[in-house]
């Protein structure tokens, strides 16, 4: 625990405001102190509330719908609808005949080509080893970037698969959706603290609850639908194999990256790091920290929650919270802003401050704080609360009064036990220990 905390504290000296940046800091707080007049009727703020957090909600609809209708023209060509997730890019051809994954947990690349059924196997390796070296001569992706700098030692192992429709493919397809409705479900939590910063009452947050309760079993039924439709389509993939008997091949081609790749991609946004840290008071160890737990430094980095780029910022909510303090615009960011490392870095660095200065500005201990904000970024401030607060209410300040009775070390381990979701507390304890790693290299 000591050598934990030795580079969380020198972590946390630069999230103390200097004297420039107190004007930076009331600016935010006007913003948000400012979006609801004392003055407007509790009917008036029923109506902000439902209109608040329902802003966003056709964006999200229509994404889902253009991003199911994409993935089931994936599935139709390969079997199973591989998408990019954090740590793990996925991207296709024009045509969709050609695939590539790089797994950064892994530390491979994996390029799989779609060849006539007809083929031999020693044609269909060779026209896989045509397509990768196409691929290289191109050099404008992410594969072909991994490709080049792949171990040359390594020799490439090449497969031929059949593609098909079968229920361990279908059970994949369906994990997607499981995942992004779980990711979906904590960002419906993010926009409830924001619409609770916006007027914060105790007369505020059951009207809040309702509106996250019906979002959520909005969601939940949308995704049940969506779940129901995959296994139907896998249904009619299987009953078309049998009829027509058609079959296809895969081919595919593997190869270990490169040993230093993490570093390598590291020291190309270590600027930006630095740069937005002193910008807005937050060290640049806890952002490259970050950087390393969302997206593996893979600035093209994609979920489907979704969420894009270094830090994985989702839009309607860290990006819309920065576009609107930060940039005076009250929109969500695009994919486009969001895969520019400078912008991205920018945003996430912005949106550690807000967590920091505004959100969990009641907890008095800068390491409590710091703690609490790690996992804030991933699942929200309200179920932060919620770790702490006996009757599982979402109100940050009155879990703030049992945080400031707890020693640091208390507050870390009461977060890893009673955190909502596993894979906060992962992320809570990967971006913890990661910290120690870069504060000793900037």
């Amino acid at each position: 625990m000591k050598t934990r905390l030795t580079g969380l504290m020198a972590c946390l000296l630069l999230s103390m405001p200097s004297a420039n940046a107190v004007g930076r800091f009331a600016e935010i707080d006007a913003v948000m102190d400012n979006s609801f007049s004392e003055q407007q009727t509790e009917k008036e703020y029923q109506d902000f509330v439902f209109a608040y957090m329902a802003k966003y909600e056709h964006w999200r609809v229509e994404y889902l719908k253009d991003f199911d209708k994409y993935r089931a023209e994936i599935i139709q060509k390969w079997g199973v609808g591989d998408v990019s997730q954090p740590h793990k890019n996925v991207e296709y051809s024009a045509e969709q005949n050609l695939k590539s994954v790089i797994d950064y947990d892994k530390g491979e690349l994996t390029i799989s080509v779609l060849v006539d059924k007809n083929l031999s196997d020693e044609a269909a390796k060779a026209e896989v080893t045509k397509q990768v070296n196409q691929l290289a001569v191109k050099g404008d992706s992410t594969a072909a970037k991994a490709l080049s700098s792949a171990q040359p030692q390594t020799q490439a192992q090449i497969k031929v698969i059949e593609v098909e429709f079968s229920a361990e493919n279908e059970k994949q397809a369906k994990q997607v959706i499981i995942e992004q409705t779980k990711a979906q479900l904590t960002e419906i939590d993010k926009e409830s603290d924001k619409a609770q910063l916006a007027k914060n009452d105790s007369l505020s947050v059951d009207l809040i609850e309702q509106v996250s309760i019906q979002k959520k079993k909005k969601l939940l039924a949308g995704a049940k639908q969506r779940l129901e439709n995959v296994a139907e389509d896998y249904e009619q993939h299987r009953q078309q194999e049998k009829a027509q008997l058609t079959e296809k091949k895969i081919v595919e081609y593997k190869v270990a990256l490169a040993k230093n790749g993490l570093s390598s991609r590291a020291n190309a946004v270590v600027n930006f790091a630095q740069t937005e840290g002193d910008r807005w008071q937050v060290s640049s160890a806890l952002i490259m920290a970050v950087i390393h737990s969302e997206s593996s430094f893979d600035p093209k980095a994609t979920s489907p929650i979704p969420a894009y780029g270094l830090m994985q910022i989702v839009p309607t909510t860290a990006g819309y919270d920065v576009n609107q303090i930060v940039r005076k615009k009250s929109e969500p960011m695009s994919s486009g802003e969001l895969y520019t490392p400078n912008i991205n870095v920018e945003t996430g660095a912005a949106y550690l401050n807000i967590l920091n200065k505004r959100y969990l500005k009641s907890i008095e201990n800068d390491e409590s704080r710091l703690y609490c904000v790690i996992a804030a970024y991933n699942t929200g401030a309200g179920n932060v609360a919620k770790a702490f607060n006996a009757d599982g209410a979402r109100n940050i300040r009155k879990a703030s009064k049992v945080i400031n009775k707890m020693s640091p070390d208390e507050v870390y381990q009461h977060l890893l036990t009673n955190l909502p979701y596993d894979e906060t507390k992962h992320y809570l304890k990967k971006v913890s220990s990661r910290i120690e790693l870069y504060q000793n290299k900037l």
